[in-house]
């Protein structure tokens, strides 16, 4: 099914009052989430916190996790599971989709098309593909899977469909050889792919280690060289 995201891109200036800190891909993991942030002695005033994408699913806490979206300090890119989410509103085997993925969650919300609704707009509105980000003058890309070529691609919106599926669903990990640079950006971070540890690729990064740790990765955006 064709998959058009309101927002492709977001473009978040410089932090001049606090620190900027990404997380790999939450999946309900509300309680875990605020735990280590507390241990990073992240400052919910002044601090930003970015996300890789899938704040749904696997834990028990996913409407919590889209309710961060509210949050002043917290910014996502969409990931697969969001995207499944939005294409549910079109067919309802989206949506069987993500209860056998750890959706308890939707089950019990599926005669509240309010909320459902409600979930759907703070997602299209808050959720874009993804977001470039100035740190210490570096520029740093956020999105889900992988990314194009050339970080202007990105950027510029104008993306084919094969595009948006490599954005939210590749695993170029599995592929050496698909794990190249990406151009016209310092560095990109990427969840998606589950790894025991942060693993590097050129200027790229891969931070989504709950599913193999059931630990959060936080890293402070100026550690990233």
């Amino acid at each position: 099914m064709q998959f058009k995201p309101r927002k492709q891109h977001i473009y978040n200036s410089a932090n001049l009052v606090g620190k900027d800190y990404i997380v790999g891909d939450i999946h309900g993991q509300i309680n875990r989430l605020y735990e280590q942030l507390q241990v990073q002695g992240f400052n919910f005033n002044t601090d930003r916190l970015f996300c890789t994408g899938d704040l749904l699913s696997k834990g028990e806490h996913s409407v919590e996790c889209i309710n961060l979206l509210t949050k002043k300090w917290f910014f996502a890119v969409m990931g697969n599971h969001e995207q499944l989410f939005l294409l549910g509103f079109q067919c309802s085997s989206y949506w069987d989709c993500l209860r056998q993925k750890g959706g308890d969650w939707l089950s019990q919300h599926m005669h509240r098309f309010d909320l459902l609704i409600r979930w759907k707009t703070m997602i299209d509105i808050t959720m874009p593909l993804s977001r470039t980000i100035l740190v210490n003058g570096k520029t740093i890309g956020i999105s889900h899977a992988s990314a194009t070529p050339s970080w202007k691609t990105l950027q510029s919106g104008m993306l084919s469909d094969d595009d948006i599926w490599q954005v939210l669903w590749s695993r170029p990990l599995h592929h050496s050889n698909h794990c190249g640079g990406i151009e016209d950006v310092d560095y990109v971070v990427h969840g998606h792919s589950p790894v025991e540890r942060v693993k590097r690729h050129h200027n790229r990064y891969w931070i989504d280690t709950f599913t193999m740790k059931h630990e959060l990765t936080i890293i402070n955006l100026t550690q990233l060289q």
